[in-house]
Formats: structure tokens, sequence, C-alpha cells
């Protein structure tokens, strides 16, 4: 009887190690997973210090920011499958270290080719390889109910730290500096590095890898994704269709003005670079090898629709959280940030929302598809909120940040819904296929990420530049030669009415109009912005639709697998 109770009494001791063990787990991946969310949004509002203290240019600044997006969407399929392999605690750990060494790099480099290596090269591996482990870890670790949750908490520590990374860096970055960000960020994730060794791993032992590791494979779909995020990088400056200015590589002109773009060229290539990596696949499935990713999870309704629906709840809101600081900096002068101050609105509901939804389809009183489907009605209904009562000639400031609340918290609550989406696609699939679905989400939502900024920016630029032009040609204020001018800037300088009335101002006066003529340009200027962002919310919010439309295929009861 002795025997028994202090058998009991270890088993129940054993239980509760692993309990705690997987308390803990939670608790250092998602502190984690809020720092690398944090680090990839606080730098943007420190370009001008950036590019003072290191010496160099904004243009040099932009090409470390996207190439760091670009190595991490390459890669992260890569990583989840390197953590399939070899354990999703060893490549977490792995990403960790390269991460954190990252980080210091940058916050030591005394100039730009530091922070290329640092922040571009080895945090976005890092980040490759710790995003899909910590997915992968967790849904593991969880079941049920508890399961969705923490997948959800998961999105919105995500989405909150997006939210707080403009505020929070510029706090930093102003009373501070921007290397402290970078410090912090290798500091603590160090600290969590250490504390997961320390932590017993509540996961399944896994073998040794008998299959050799498809290097091809990995090739294949790190240049297929990356020339599609090289794709969506080049469409704000080049334009989606036609090329606005000469494409040149090396010094060497390859598009003239005028002809296609590069944008669907080069998306165009790496489509095709991924159907071979799509058949190359199939092929080592059927010959019993071990592929990089098994595309056969993509026949299950509720991952491959589920995934599409990860597109586009990324895509709208990243789109809108562009566009509006675009034009609080332009129109009402706030600097980065006050900007991050207004859209902190966006967080809050997001958080609110997680959580309730989360709770709601953990126990049973809303499904996924549902929660999917009021994201997306949240997020339109925002969209149309942001054009309609955004008024560019209202000239009292708080008033101008108070009008964009009500569809700022609206798109908040519409990503807070979707966050349960994960829970949604990870939990559709046996243990051994998650590796799978996880690489192919994980990179759905950075993708998803970038086709948002591509095509806010595109709306945008095409809304600015048409409206510009006929406020020109309908003007009664300007001579027949202005208006030639205002051609020609608009053939030649995309730019020109993306900026502040003072900068439009300043390259008239610099061209030698001034005067009544200046005084009607820079009105001009100051509509098209105005139309501009009601345009280019209102496509967000039609692409909002086409998400709403995408989730209506979800399954109206999702198969959730338990394990």
């Amino acid at each position: 009887m002795k025997r028994r109770s202090r058998a009991g009494r270890i088993g129940g001791e054993a239980g509760d190690a692993a309990s705690q063990a997987v308390k803990t787990l939670f608790v250092l991946l998602t502190a984690e997973n809020f720092l690398i969310n944090y680090t990839s949004t606080a730098m943007n509002v420190a370009l001008s210090e950036l590019v003072r203290d290191l010496d160099t240019s904004l243009t040099g600044v932009q090409a470390v920011i996207s190439l760091y997006a670009l190595v991490v969407a390459a890669c992260l399929i890569t990583g989840s499958k390197l953590g399939a392999r070899h354990g999703y605690r060893r490549a977490f750990v792995v990403g960790g270290e390269i991460f954190a060494l990252g980080a210091m790099v940058t916050a030591l480099g005394p100039t730009l080719p530091f922070m290329l290596v640092g922040w571009s090269v080895l945090q976005g591996v890092g980040v490759a390889l710790m995003l899909p482990a910590l997915v992968s870890m967790l849904t593991e670790a969880f079941t049920g109910a508890t399961r969705t949750k923490v997948l959800s908490t998961l999105g919105m520590t995500a989405g909150i730290a997006s939210g707080a990374g403009p505020v929070v860096g510029g706090l930093i970055t102003n009373y501070l500096n921007w290397r402290v960000s970078f410090l912090l960020s290798s500091v603590i994730t160090l600290a969590v590095v250490v504390l997961m060794r320390r932590t017993p791993d509540p996961g399944l032992p896994r073998a040794r890898p008998e299959q050799r590791f498809d290097a091809l494979g990995a090739v294949l779909s790190a240049v297929g994704f990356g020339l599609l995020v090289v794709a969506t990088l080049l469409a704000g400056r080049y334009g989606l269709l036609k090329d606005r200015q000469d494409f040149e590589v090396f010094g060497t002109t390859l598009l003239r003005r005028g002809q296609v773009s590069p944008v669907p060229l080069l998306a165009g290539v790496g489509l095709v670079v991924l159907a071979v990596f799509a058949g190359r696949e199939r092929h080592l499935t059927k010959r019993g090898r071990d592929p990089l990713v098994r595309l056969s999870v993509l026949r299950d309704r509720t991952v491959r629709v589920g995934t599409l629906t990860l597109v586009m709840q990324i895509l709208v809101p990243t789109g809108v959280l562009f566009l509006v600081p675009v034009f609080l900096q332009t129109t009402v002068g706030f600097d980065a940030l006050r900007s991050g101050v207004t859209l902190i609105v966006v967080p809050v509901a997001l958080a609110v929302a997680a959580s309730a939804a989360a709770g709601l389809i953990g126990s049973g009183r809303m499904t996924h598809r549902t929660a999917q489907l009021g994201a997306f009605f949240f997020m339109a209904a925002g969209c149309v909120a942001i054009a309609v009562m955004f008024d560019p000639h209202q000239q009292d400031v708080s008033a101008m940040g108070l009008a964009l609340a009500p569809g700022l918290l609206l798109v908040g609550l519409g990503r807070g819904m979707a966050t349960t989406a994960t829970d949604l696609v990870q939990s559709a699939v046996p243990p051994d296929e998650v590796s799978d679905v996880t690489g192919l989400s994980r990179t759905a939502t950075y993708l998803g990420s970038s086709f948002g900024v591509a095509l806010a920016g595109a709306f945008m630029t095409t809304a600015l530049l048409l409206a510009f032009e006929a406020g020109a040609d309908d003007s009664d204020v300007l001579t027949s030669g202005q208006k030639r001018f205002v051609t020609h800037t608009v053939e030649h300088q995309v730019q020109i009415t993306a900026v502040t009335d003072d900068a439009v101002r300043a390259r008239l006066t610099a061209r030698g109009i001034t005067g009544a003529a200046a005084d009607e340009l820079v009105r001009i200027n100051a509509r098209a912005r105005g139309e501009a962002l009601t345009v280019a919310a209102l496509g967000m919010g039609a692409l909002a639709v086409i998400g709403f439309l995408v989730a209506l295929r979800l399954p109206r009861a999702s198969i959730r697998r338990e394990r």
C-alpha cells in the first residue's frame, strides 16, 4: 500500500514537472515570438537615425530591411524541415544563437555592411529556424481548446509587437539610441536560449534521419519564394505592370521606361521555379524519399483554404498599417512616434478580439469558419471607415487622429479574430505532417505581409499620379507650359506627389515656380494625397472582401486531430 502510494506521489510529481515544463515552454516561445516581430518593425521609425549614424543613404538602409524579409521568406520551409529532422528544440536554440549573434553584430557594427550581415543575413536565418520551430513545438505540446488559446496568443503577441514596435522603437531611438533595440534583442534572445536548454523537452524523441536532406529542393524553394518577394519589393518603384523608369542591374539597362515592369517578369520566373520545386517534391514522395515538404497536405481542404486565408488576413492589415502612417506624416505632419501612438488602437483591439475568439472557439460556441468570416467583415468595414472619415483638410490634428480611430479599431478587431486561423491549419493534420504545414503556413504569412505593402503602395501611387495629373489639367491657374511641366514630372519623377506640402514647395522653388502657380500645385498635391488614401483604403477593403469569399470555402465544422 505504501509502495503504491509512493508510486502515485512520484507519478504526480512527474506529471507536475511535465506540466510546468510545458508552461515554461509556452512563456519562452511567446516571449521570443514577440521579440522577433518587434525587431522587424521597430526600425521603421529610426530610418533617419540609421542613415546619419552609419553614414549611408536611405536606399541602402531600405535595401537591408528588404533583404531581411527576403532571407526569412526564402528559408522558412527549409527551417521547418530542419526542425522536423533534427528536433524543433535544437532548431530553435541554434536559430536563437544565430539571431542573437546577428543582433549583436548589428548593434556594434560601425557601417552598413555590418548591418547587412548582422540583420539581413544572420537574423533572417535565425528567424527562419526559430519561427517554424516555436509554432511546431506549441502545436505538439498542447491539444484541444488549450491549443486554440495558445496558438491564438501566439498570433496576438505577434500583432501587438508589430503595433507596439514603432512606439517603443521610437522612444528608444529618441531617448537612447537605435542600437539599444538590437542589444536588447541579443540579450533577451540569449536568455531565452539558456532557459530553453534548462527546460525539459515535453515533445517526443526523434530518430536520426535515415535519408538525405533535400538540398536541391531547399535551393529551389528559396529561389522561387525569394523572387516573389523581390517582385513585391520592386512594385512600388517600377509599378505592377508598366515600367515607370529604366530597370538597371549592375549598370546595364534591362528594361526601358514604358516597357513591361520587372515585377510580373520576376514573379512569373518565381512561379515557374516553384512549379519545378513542386514537381520535384512530388517525384521524391512517389519514390519513397524524404522531400523538403509534402505537398499532399494541400489536398486537405482545411489546410489549402486555411493557408490562403492566412495570406489574406495578413495582407489587408499590413497594407492599412503601411498607408495610414504615410498620410499622417505627409498630410498632418506627424513624426514617426506620434504616428505610432495613433496606431496603438490596433494592437489593443487585436488583443481583445483574439482573446475573445480563442475562448469562444475553445468552448465550442464559435467555429473557426465563423471567426475568419467575422475577421474579414471587420477588416472590410474598417477600410471603408478609414476611406470615408479621413479628411485631408481637417485643421485640428487631434480630430484627424480621432477620425481614423474607428476604422483602425475595426481593422484591429478583425486582425484579432483572424489569429485563430493558425490553430485551424495546424490542427488539421497528423503529427508527422506538422512540419510540412508549418513551413507552408509561415511562408504564407510572410508573403501576405510583402503582398500587402506592395499592393497598398501600388494603389496609393497610381491614385496619387492620376489625381495629381487630373488636378493640374483642370486647373484655371496653371499655364499650358506649367501643365506640360507637371505631365513631364509625373512621367519621370513619380515620387513627387508622395511628399509633404513643404517638400513640394521646395522642389517647385528650385525649378523657379513660385507665387500663385506654386500655391496651386501645392493645393493639388494635398488634394491628391487625400484622394489616394481613400482609393488605397477602399482597395484594401476590396481585398478583405476577397478574403471573406475565400473563407467561405472553409469547412463548416473543422476536423481536429488530437495528439
